[in-house]
């Protein structure tokens, strides 16, 4: 794991603790995107109470839906491993954005009802985005702790207690977090 201080696709973004947001307090983000336009990515690690199976008829298990950020909480998007998917775009490491949602539904339902390793994918309601130049700036301020690939967990697999495992593992000052609630100051 590897902190670089600079944003680009395909690395996790750790918020520092007590950046004061509502939304990113201990969020860890999936960044899909990085460029001159502006950055996209997805809170890995905030999730709803509703279930893929919610939107996806006949799909077997259940999968948890994330808030992937605050902007389009109404729409869906998903994060995945099926480098075949039409329309796909890739996210970095192994990982693609969207694609044919049908496609994907029914790859799901086969490879599950044959107990086959299916496609992983994670789902998210909204994403998070930031226009030209303000993910630097937020990262230049300390609100970010930038992490490059290899990740100590797959970001597919990240659960609620993924910010806590990432403070423990960056030590010093931020271990002391860890432990910490969501909000101190309700403490």
């Amino acid at each position: 794991m590897q902190n670089n201080n600079h944003p680009q696709k395909g690395v996790l973004l750790i918020s520092k603790p007590l950046i004061g947001d509502g939304f990113f307090e201990q969020s860890v983000v999936y960044l899909t995107s990085h460029d001159k336009d502006g950055s996209l990515g997805f809170t890995l690690n905030k999730n709803s109470s509703l279930l893929a199976q919610d939107f996806m008829n006949h799909l077997p298990g259940e999968d948890p839906i994330c808030y992937g950020g605050p902007v389009e909480q109404d729409a869906l998007f998903y994060l995945h491993t099926m480098d075949t998917l039409n329309g796909a775009i890739h996210a970095g490491n192994g990982l693609y954005l969207g694609g044919d949602y049908t496609v994907l539904q029914d790859a799901i339902k086969t490879a599950r009802e044959l107990n086959l390793e299916a496609a992983r994918c994670k789902f998210f309601l909204g994403y998070s985005g930031w226009a030209a130049g303000q993910l630097e700036e937020e990262v230049g301020q300390g609100t970010w702790i930038v992490l490059k690939p290899p990740f100590q967990i797959d970001p597919l697999e990240l659960t609620s207690e993924a910010w806590r495992t990432y403070m423990k593992t960056l030590g010093g000052e931020f271990a002391l977090w860890a432990n910490a609630p969501e909000d101190p100051w309700m403490n």
